[in-house]
C-alpha cells in the first residue's frame, strides 16, 4: 500500500452484493475496494472476512458521515443551479472516529485499510476550515500512516468551469492533510478537463507528494451515453493518469444501479450493463476495465 497504483470500481463492496464482491475480489484486475456503510453494519465486517485470502487487495473506508451530516438535496449536474445543503459538523466527531479506528485495530483490519475517503465534500457545504480540522485529525493524531483520499466536485476545485450557490473551493491549507485527490465529471471528453486537472493541482498547493486520480466513467451516465462514450473517458482517464507525476490510480464510477429511491440521475451501472440478458450490453467495455486493470496491478 506504497508507492504503487491502484485500480477499483465504485459500488463494489459487501453492501451492495455480496457475491459481486466475492467475485471481484478474487479477480486479478482490481486491487482496492471502497467501503460504505457503519462498523455496526454486519456486511462492513464482511468485507474484511471474505478477503482475507487476498491479503494484497486494501480497503479505503468512506468516513464523511462520521464528521457531518447533510440536509437531502437533489443532486445537480454541471449547468444545473442549485445551493448546498445546511450541513451540521458534529462536534463529537473525534469520538466518532476514534471508535472506527479502534473497532479496526480491536478487528484486526486496520493493516487491510489504505486509507479514508470523503466524496464531494464542498458541494455538500463542507467548509474549508471544517474540511482542513476533520483531515487533520485523522493525519495528525489518530491515524498518521493511513492515506485521506477526497474526490471533489468541479465545485471544489474548478468553479470556474461550474458551481453552485454556497459551496466554497478547497485551498492549499485546506487541503494540507490530503494524500489522494480526485475529481469527477461524466460529459464528452475534451481538452476541459485537462484544465479542471490543472486548476484541481493549483488549488491543493501544486503538491509533488499528493497522489492524483481520475474517474472514468463506466456507467449509462442519465441513461443517455453510449458505449463508445464510456470507452473514450476511461481510455482519456488512463493516459492522463499516466502522465501525472504521482498517479494515484483509477476509481471507475459505478458498478452498482441504484434505484430512483436512492439516486434519481437514471444512472446504469456495470451490474446491468455486463448482463447479456440486458437491453444494453457493454462488453467491450468490461473487457477494456479489466486489461487496464491488470496493466496497472502489474506496474506495480
Amino acid at each position: 500500500m506504497g508507492n504503487e497504483m491502484l485500480f477499483g470500481i465504485y459500488h463494489t463492496d459487501c453492501r451492495k452484493n455480496v457475491e459481486r464482491f466475492k467475485q471481484l475480489v478474487s479477480s486479478d484486475f482490481i486491487n482496492t475496494f471502497l467501503i460504505e456503510g457503519d462498523i455496526d453494519d454486519e456486511y462492513f465486517s464482511m468485507n474484511f472476512e471474505l478477503s482475507k485470502e487476498y491479503p494484497e487487495k486494501n480497503f479505503w473506508i468512506s468516513v464523511g458521515k462520521l464528521g457531518f451530516y447533510h440536509e437531502k438535496m437533489k443532486v445537480a449536474d454541471v449547468g444545473e443551479k442549485a445551493h448546498v445543503p445546511k450541513t451540521c459538523f458534529y462536534e463529537d466527531f473525534e469520538d466518532r472516529v476514534d471508535k472506527l479506528i479502534g473497532f479496526l485495530k480491536e478487528k484486526g483490519y486496520y493493516d487491510r485499510v489504505c486509507g479514508f475517503y470523503m466524496d464531494e465534500p464542498m458541494l455538500w457545504g463542507v467548509t474549508n476550515e471544517q474540511l482542513k480540522t476533520f483531515t487533520k485529525y485523522f493525519r495528525t493524531v489518530v491515524a498518521p500512516e493511513k492515506r485521506i483520499f477526497v474526490c471533489f466536485s468541479l465545485a471544489g476545485v474548478a468553479p470556474e468551469f461550474w458551481t453552485i450557490r454556497g459551496a466554497e473551493a478547497v485551498t492549499p491549507d485546506s487541503s494540507q492533510y490530503l494524500t489522494d485527490i480526485a475529481f469527477d465529471m461524466y460529459h464528452k471528453w475534451s481538452d476541459v478537463y485537462f484544465e479542471i486537472y490543472k486548476k484541481m493541482m493549483e488549488r491543493t498547493g501544486n503538491r509533488t507528494d499528493i497522489k492524483v486520480w481520475f474517474i472514468p466513467c463506466t456507467m449509462d451516465y442519465r441513461g443517455n451515453k453510449t458505449e463508445e462514450h464510456c470507452l473514450e473517458h476511461l481510455e482519456n482517464c488512463y493516459k492522463l493518469l499516466l502522465s501525472t507525476e504521482n498517479p494515484g490510480g483509477l476509481m471507475c464510477y459505478t458498478y452498482h444501479t441504484f434505484s430512483s429511491e436512492e439516486e434519481d440521475l437514471e444512472n446504469v451501472g456495470l451490474d446491468k450493463l455486463t448482463d447479456p440478458k440486458y437491453k444494453k450490453y457493454w462488453n467491450r467495455l468490461y473487457e477494456r476495465i479489466q486489461q487496464i486493470g491488470r496493466e496497472i496491478i502489474a506496474s506495480g
